[in-house]
């Protein structure tokens, strides 16, 4: 088959089991969730374009490669949202949520959108679950984030995962250790790859993030933040660090662990889990006590952090489900028809059971057998037969699949039999 349109490069279609597949994390994901304090936000897919630039930051290869930006006819400039924290501020206060007392506490989970090269778990769009704590300068809170993280992939059996940790400090102290950093790059330019260059006087952290095994020796010689870290900073890692402890969360300290936005500052994590003989990364995130502020609200405090969705489904599972193969989604009862007339027959019993489970009444017309078969493919649990001889009746035939006993049920009982039937 050679069909007049494909999808885009970069995107998937998600069908059937695999729907299934999500909705049992996300199901799993928002319990956990509710049970720590956090409530569900929804923001637009687009945004200004502007609000990216100033919290995501110039000179990013997110916001210099990867955007999506278009102009309306309107002359404005918009870009679909390459991550989620800048709109759940935006929305934050846009909405006068600064004016409510204590942590404002949200949760997401949507599609974000980046032109990156497409591989393994990674598309061009991709969705992630996340949450934004905001309001609250505590340590504390810090841990509590990481151990929120570690319950959503527990929640879906993501085993394996480990916290990586670090501080990469405050504007107070990281100004005269990004200066020393500066020089010492300066010093070795011929080790740095040329398209890498101008991140040393952007934002030299960033080449932590890079995947240039010469650079990564080379940065693996220069001291690590952690050592240039004020009182301050010191302090509050040594909190987040002891509190993981108290909290019994397993992790690393990681001095070169930063994140690849430019609104963090202090605590910075992610969580990795081996994939095959990959180690993969599966969330994300840290402390952005500035970020409010830069997008016109009062200074505020947050903390926050994202998992991908696609990467986490990858690590349960490294054979992703074959839509060619895969199986529709599974119903409690299949209703058999032998034609039309006996199919709005079938449509008025299934219509009596739906209150109660799920049903499937098949209009196709073909043999009974071939429906049977169906029903097995949907793993239903019950069959009803609807033909000549259980209209003249008032019945239906009534298969337990199972165990195959079949018997005719006065459609009056219906209801009540197939309760009781789904009940052992």
């Amino acid at each position: 088959m050679n069909p007049k349109y494909r999808r885009l490069k970069g995107t998937r279609d998600l069908l059937l089991e695999e729907v299934e597949r999500w909705h049992w994390c996300e199901e799993r994901w928002s319990e956990v969730l509710a049970r720590y304090g956090y409530g569900e936000i929804r923001t637009p897919i687009i945004e200004s374009t502007d609000l990216f630039l100033r919290s995501v930051g110039a000179g990013t290869d997110i916001v210099d490669k990867e955007m999506y930006t278009f102009d309306t006819k309107g002359g404005e400039s918009l870009t679909l949202r390459p991550e989620m924290t800048a709109s759940v501020v935006r929305a934050y206060l846009e909405n006068g949520l600064t004016r409510q007392p204590g942590t404002m506490k949200f949760w997401y989970l949507g599609p974000m959108f980046r032109h990156d090269r497409p591989q393994a778990g990674r598309y061009r769009q991709f969705h992630q679950v996340g949450v934004e704590a905001i309001g609250s300068a505590s340590p504390v809170l810090d841990a509590e984030v990481i151990q929120t993280a570690m319950a959503l992939l527990e929640a879906v059996d993501a085993d394996g995962a480990q916290v990586h940790v670090n501080s990469i400090g405050c504007p107070e102290c990281r100004p005269a250790y990004l200066e020393d950093l500066r020089e010492y790059l300066q010093a070795n330019l011929a080790a740095i790859p040329e398209g890498m260059r101008e991140r040393i006087d952007v934002n030299p952290l960033r080449l932590f993030d890079a995947k240039d095994e010469g650079v990564q020796a080379l940065l693996a010689s220069f001291k690590p933040i952690t050592d240039a870290l004020c009182d301050a900073c010191r302090e509050h890692y040594s909190v987040v660090t002891g509190t993981l402890q108290d909290l019994a969360v397993p992790f690393v300290e990681d001095s070169a662990l930063v994140r690849g936005l430019d609104y963090y500052g202090r605590t910075t994590f992610e969580i990795t889990a081996r994939s095959g003989r990959k180690q993969s990364s599966l969330a994300g995130g840290g402390r952005y006590d500035r970020l409010v502020e830069q997008c016109g609200g009062p200074a505020t405090p947050a903390v926050g952090f994202s998992i991908g969705v696609e990467r986490v489904l990858l690590h349960l599972d490294d054979e992703p489900v074959d839509p060619q193969r895969s199986r529709q989604s599974p119903v409690d009862v299949y209703v058999a028809c032998v034609d039309d007339e006996a199919a709005r027959y079938g449509l008025a019993a299934a219509d009596r059971l739906r209150g109660l489970c799920r049903v499937e009444v098949d209009t196709t017309g073909r043999s009974l057998k071939a429906q049977a078969k169906s029903a097995n493919l949907r793993r239903a649990r019950l069959l009803l037969v609807a033909g000549a001889e259980e209209m003249a009746a008032g019945t239906i035939q009534l298969k337990t699949l199972d165990t195959g006993q079949q018997e005719p049920v006065p459609c009056k009982a219906l209801l009540a039999q197939v309760r009781e039937e789904l009940r052992g």
